[in-house]
């Protein structure tokens, strides 16, 4: 049977600790329902605030495991202790949800949350895929590609993964394109029809360092020294709201609704997590990508290499030799130039579509 007429009783989904976690599943999950190829679509998730709160923003309430974050991740005697309780109770919540549920598969998108549902998969012989957004691979999606679990790559690479994957790209959420002056009334910003608006994201946790960056910047992006003529530039913030001695510097909070954000701005300034520099690749829209330092193996770093190379997007490494204001002259320069190519309104279902065919090639 053609993977496009396979449908299922019940899809599991597993997506837990953060946005550049939950935002592709969500995506995925949602095209499944669309496209009506699960009856019935189940969210599994961490116990995270933060987790309910971005599967709340959807309407989704999701089942939730006893896990708040990695046991390896804390320097925290106490708190790993609590975390390896936490993986313990989780064993045996996933194999009585396993039970009950019986999803004919699960697709797992990375992280610990994916931990104890791969194992259960594999005992119950429930078919699975796991998804991996970054381009080096995590622990959890190698061991999976150990037990021979077919692993999704998000990128043309996924270092660490000694066995096989399939690149399907990181699903991405819908944007419906707004016009400026509604995007700018829904954030409640005052810019102008003509101002070059620069987005500043910091992820789902937000980064405090990358927020600052605006005020080293402002005093780099005057008009005449950047390509784009005589248009003010004026930054806004995707976070925590700070403080700004610059005008040209505004603050919206955290939204996860993303559709006023990026109808808004010309370019943006963000960490390298996979979903983000997913969006912005299939957006069309120019960014300067700086990954965090303390990402773990690496992985921010490879995502945005790879961005790079199949964006041509600047690329600057915090401390790096290269300097901060010669990268962002590269991306006004592309403000300039970029937009014939920018595809913003527009939506790719790629992704979804070929992450759907991997896994029902397991039915």
């Amino acid at each position: 049977m053609a993977d496009e007429a396979i449908s299922v009783k019940t899809a599991l989904i597993v997506a837990g600790g953060t946005g550049g976690h939950i935002f592709p599943a969500l995506a995925f999950g949602q095209w499944l329902e669309a496209e009506k190829k699960a009856n019935r679509v189940v969210w599994l998730s961490g116990s995270r605030a933060l987790e309910v709160e971005i599967y709340a923003s959807r309407g989704i309430v999701p089942e939730r495991l006893p896990l708040s974050g990695s046991p390896l991740g804390s320097s925290s005697v106490v708190q790993n202790f609590r975390r390896w309780g936490g993986l313990f109770r989780a064993f045996f919540q996933t194999g009585k949800l396993m039970r009950r549920l019986r999803p004919d598969i699960c697709f797992l998108f990375g992280g610990y949350v994916s931990l104890m549902p791969l194992l259960w998969c594999r005992f119950l012989g429930i078919p699975l895929v796991m998804h991996e957004q970054n381009a080096r691979a995590g622990k959890v999606t190698r061991l999976a590609s150990r037990m021979g679990a077919p692993v999704a790559a998000g990128w043309d690479e996924c270092g660490g993964l000694k066995g096989p994957f399939t690149r399907v790209g990181v699903p991405v959420r819908r944007l419906e394109r707004m016009e400026k002056r509604d995007a700018a009334r829904a954030l409640n910003v005052d810019v102008r029809e003509d101002d070059l608006v620069i987005g500043v994201i910091g992820g789902s946790l937000s980064s405090a360092s990358l927020n600052a960056l605006p005020e080293k910047l402002s005093g780099a992006s005057e008009g005449e020294t950047t390509g784009v003529g005589a248009r003010r530039p004026v930054f806004v913030v995707l976070g925590e709201n700070g403080d700004a001695s610059a005008s040209s510097i505004r603050f919206v909070g955290r939204r996860w609704d993303v559709t006023p954000f990026y109808s808004l701005v010309d370019a943006v300034v963000c960490r390298a997590g996979a979903s983000t520099l997913a969006e912005l690749a299939s957006y069309g829209v120019p960014a300067l990508a700086i990954p965090w330092k303390g990402a773990v193996d690496g992985h921010q770093e490879a995502n945005a290499r790879r961005f790079s190379a199949m964006t041509s997007n600047p690329v600057w490494l915090e401390g790096d030799s290269f300097d901060l204001d010669d990268a962002f002259a590269r991306l006004l320069k592309l403000c300039a130039t970029d937009g014939v190519r920018r595809r913003k309104g527009l939506h790719d279902d790629s992704a979804s579509r070929d992450l759907w065919r991997l896994g029902a090639s397991r039915l």
